[in-house]
């Protein structure tokens, strides 16, 4: 099999996708994962994966991409392709032209999202993979979450699948048994979505009660001014950290006294999933496009709320500070979900599949 990913830099479809090809190549699938840019690979990949990296910049670099990821799947034994992302799939397609590879295709967002704020190429891939339907020419969809799956035509559900994200639950650090860290932690991309703000604006009200403690949230992007001007005007430029990604997000999160998304959209979040793997009490949003509700629980493995609900966020901290039962409770049931999501039970699905 072919996985097709732009890059293995960032992103979390591209961090799937590293855990995804190694567990595949693990099993015995012989596995070939192409990346189209020329970035510097983060994610770790099995070596058992024949990595194939273009580098190839400039103006014309899209055209010449597309050119020799034809000729990689033209001169491969593989008889499926597995892009991610709406562009990725589009250049997969045309890539596939002559070729007649099964493509699987997947989304790993939330389609019902406007999309505004993105790259001019990502939104070509947008406009054409999902606004026009071009994911209907794939020979199967993989979706999350079931929300995402009913977006779509019938005629797409017909020849779909839901594959949750894995988890390399042999790198992710255990359950931390110690006293807590008095941090609270979140991560991801500086943009609108993520809703850093509320998360700030409701950690100011937390503090007023619980003043020991500090937030961390781990990330970069377009809204880090935004957001050092709201932690200015708070008064809280001593408590609140903006450090920049994580190279090991798990070792950075793992003792912290809880783990916290507040986002207004979300395919399904790799760092909730981390964070619940290994007992970190989480408060996440119930948002789009239905990844959080189906992992967290309230009262059993974590605590859901509503989006940009500021006194039911603070309710929520404020909860897990003060009854360390509760806290400990949540911890215990959340950590089970190592065994669901292990990378070899979920690459097992995607082998079946194929």
């Amino acid at each position: 099999m072919i996985f097709v990913t732009g890059s293995l830099a960032d992103g979390g479809a591209e961090k799937v996708m590293s855990i995804l090809a190694s567990g595949c190549a693990e099993l015995g699938a012989d596995v070939t994962l192409v990346v189209l840019r020329p970035k510097k690979i983060v994610y770790p990949v099995s070596d058992k994966v024949k990595i194939v990296q273009f580098t190839d910049d400039g103006k014309l670099a899209t055209i010449k991409r597309i050119k020799k990821l034809h000729r990689v799947m033209k001169e491969s034994a593989a008889e499926v392709v597995i892009p991610f992302l709406p562009i990725i799939s589009l250049y997969t397609m045309i890539a596939n032209i002559g070729l007649r590879k099964k493509v699987i295709m997947s989304e790993r967002a939330d389609p019902r999202a406007k999309f505004n704020n993105l790259p001019w190429k990502d939104k070509i891939g947008n406009f054409f993979m999902r606004k026009c339907g071009l994911y209907s020419l794939a020979d199967w969809m993989v979706f999350q979450t079931p929300d995402a799956q009913s977006y779509y035509s019938e005629k797409i559900q017909k020849k779909s699948s839901i594959i949750p994200n894995p988890l390399d639950t042999a790198k992710l650090p255990g359950m931390y048994e110690g006293e807590r860290e008095k941090r609270i932690v979140a991560a991801g991309r500086f943009s609108e979505e993520k809703n850093f703000a509320l998360l700030i604006d409701g950690f100011a009200a937390f503090h007023e009660r619980f003043p020991e403690y500090t937030l961390t949230i781990y990330g970069e992007g377009a809204l880090r001014r935004n957001y050092e001007m709201q932690i200015q005007e708070l008064g809280l430029e001593e408590y609140v950290k903006l450090p920049g990604f994580a190279s090991d997000l798990p070792e950075e999160i793992n003792k912290a006294a809880m783990y916290v998304s507040t986002s207004n959209h979300e395919g399904i979040s790799n760092s909730m999933l981390e964070a619940l793997g290994m007992g970190v009490p989480t408060i996440v949003t119930d948002c789009p496009v239905g990844g959080a509700k189906m992992f967290v629980h309230t009262g059993d493995d974590g605590i859901l709320i509503p989006m940009n609900d500021k006194k039911q966020l603070v309710e929520a901290m404020n909860e897990i500070v003060a009854n360390r039962n509760y806290a400990r409770r949540i911890s215990l049931g959340a950590v089970k979900i190592r065994k669901q999501l292990d990378m070899s039970e979920i690459s097992k699905q995607w082998l079946n599949l194929i």
